[in-house]
């Protein structure tokens, strides 16, 4: 408190012992310096932005809506930021009545929809009231399409088919055209996120109903690696290898590319049945008969006279006949041998891949460099020799062969017989210059920065130049004094002594200090007015 006291009255004397002309000076400076501040901080306040909403993002629909409804109201201190847009803080009122005039908010505070519903009237017919929610439906739709992360723009158009017979059902279908960031196609999972929504937002609509159109796509449905199970293959297994080689490579500085071969063969199924030479018995049967019979032969003519020989021998083994037959009867049952395989390949196989891999020459100047300096520690890089043809085909032959040699395993299996190295092809190329990188503008920037911030770099300017000024007549009002009394009013002014020895001895005398003559006459009035008074009388009658 005493600090801003004391620096008040020191002001208040410094002020007060000023001339009227320094006063007026000191008074406009002061004046000149709290215009110029309120000026300042009253344009910082009014130049602030801030961003629409909190800083919610856009689409590019709703910042071009954005955009004309603040022309069309002469509204043109807007700044887009990526996908934000900033406005003046002091007129953000403004800003926010044009867009609700023209109802482009965006989607979290507006319905087509509601507004739809909000502008039917009692007159309207209530097929002219359901083709208007379904066309705000098809813009709430497209709008909450294009909300996601990976979707630019999205349209969508709803169609209606006949009822046909005396069923209930009704045929519909929905096209969705979708226009995604960048320019690779949308992945499938997304195409199928799109179809369930809009099935969602119609009763009775199955997935299969909804045609999503992509504009980067070069399908109908933008599925071009998704529905070419061959490309799909291909990628996948490029994307592995290629993977697998810049693990391995990782030390070099290549370029790598990878072209794979596939089977186009889906799901085949082998069954080989093989029959053995030999059958396979399963029964045996056999059966054998033996039949003996004997009788008599024919004895001659019966009756009595033909046999009326009495008293003759006969043998009777020479009449004995004899008959003997045989039968042997045999069964087999068998079943021909045979041998069934069944397998199955599974479909797509990696039939053949080939590697590229690409080295900078400078990568084996480098090299020649190293193996240089090994050979020889006490040599600096000056020292190192100049790469022949010779060192170079040399260098060539062996980096190729350890690449062929590390890559060649990761390949799948070829033909019995075959080579494997031809599969890596190792070549080289000539570094290109690269552009020389873009100069630093800082010319080009000060003076943009300088036409921005010229009035408050002028200001400031003012304010320093000010302060000086104030300071320089603060400091040299308190030893001004009227011409006449710094001369002495024409009188020689005793100078003063070069070393004044003090004495005891106290006198009415004026003694010279060296300070200025007006604090010398000051302490001589306090100390001893009728001296003073009386020299004045001096000077005044010497005068007259």
């Amino acid at each position: 408190m005493n600090f801003f006291k004391e620096s008040s009255d020191q002001a208040r004397e410094a002020f007060v012992s000023m001339p009227m002309q320094s006063r007026v000076i000191t008074v406009m400076l002061l004046a000149a310096i709290v215009i110029g501040l309120a000026f300042l901080v009253k344009g910082d306040s009014m130049g602030k932005n801030e961003y629409l909403f909190g800083g919610t993002s856009f689409s590019e629909q709703e910042l071009a809506a954005m955009e004309m409804s603040f022309s069309r109201v002469g509204l043109n201190e807007w700044k887009r930021e990526g996908t934000r847009m900033t406005i003046p803080a002091a007129s953000k009122d403004a800003y926010v009545a044009a867009m609700k005039e023209s109802t482009t908010l965006p989607m979290s505070l507006n319905s087509y929809v509601q507004d739809a519903i909000n502008a039917t009237t009692v007159f309207d017919s209530s097929e002219l009231h359901g083709a208007r929610v379904d066309v705000a439906r098809e813009m709430d739709l497209g709008r909450a399409i294009a909300q996601m992360a990976d979707i630019k723009a999205a349209s969508v158009m709803h169609d209606r088919g006949e009822r046909q017979g005396l069923g209930r059902h009704m045929a519909q279908s929905a096209s969705v055209f979708v226009q995604p960031e960048g320019s690779a196609p949308l992945p499938k999972h997304r195409i199928e996120a799109i179809q369930m929504m809009v099935k969602g937002a119609y009763a009775g609509m199955e997935p299969e109903d909804v045609s999503v159109t992509d504009a980067n796509a070069i399908g109908s449905r933008g599925q071009f690696d998704e529905d070419n199970v061959i490309l799909r293959a291909q990628s996948e297994a490029e994307s592995l290898i290629e993977k697998k080689v810049r693990g391995l490579l990782i030390g070099f500085p290549a370029r790598i590319a990878v072209t794979a071969e596939i089977d186009p063969m889906m799901d085949v199924e082998k069954t080989t049945l093989k029959f053995d030479a030999e059958p396979t018995n399963l029964s045996n049967k056999t059966r054998k008969i033996e039949t003996t019979n004997s009788r008599q032969p024919p004895g001659g003519v019966p009756g009595a006279i033909p046999n009326g020989i009495g008293n003759r021998p006969v043998s009777l083994a020479d009449n004995v006949e004899t008959m003997k037959s045989k039968e042997d009867e045999r069964e087999t049952s068998g079943v021909a041998g045979q041998q069934y395989e069944n397998s199955r390949l599974a479909s797509l196989q990696v039939k053949r891949v080939r590697v590229s891999v690409g080295l900078p020459r400078s990568y084996y100047e480098t090299l020649h460099g190293q193996k240089f300096l090994a050979k020889n520690p006490g040599k600096a890089d000056d020292d190192v020799p100049p790469m022949d043809d010779t060192s170079y085909e040399s260098l060539k032959s062996e980096t190729t062969a350890k690449i062929q040699s590390a890559v060649t395993p990761l390949l799948p299996e070829v033909a019995a017989g075959a080579d494997r190295f031809p599969l890596v092809e190792v070549f080289d190329y000539y570094d290109l210059p690269s552009p020389p990188p873009p100069e630093a503008e800082t010319a080009k920037i000060a003076l943009t920065w300088l036409a921005g911030a010229w009035q408050t770099i002028a200001l400031v300017m003012l304010g320093l130049v000010a302060l000086l000024v104030a300071r320089s007549a603060a400091s040299g009002g308190g030893n001004s004094a009227p011409p006449e009394f710094r001369e002495g009013f024409g009188l020689e002014l005793p100078a003063p002594p070069v070393d004044i020895a003090e004495t005891d001895e106290e006198g009415d005398k004026m003694t010279i200090t060296g300070s200025s003559l007006k604090d010398e006459l000051l302490q001589l009035v306090e100390g001893n007015p009728e001296v003073a008074a009386n020299v004045i009388r001096g000077w005044v009658g010497e005068a007259a």
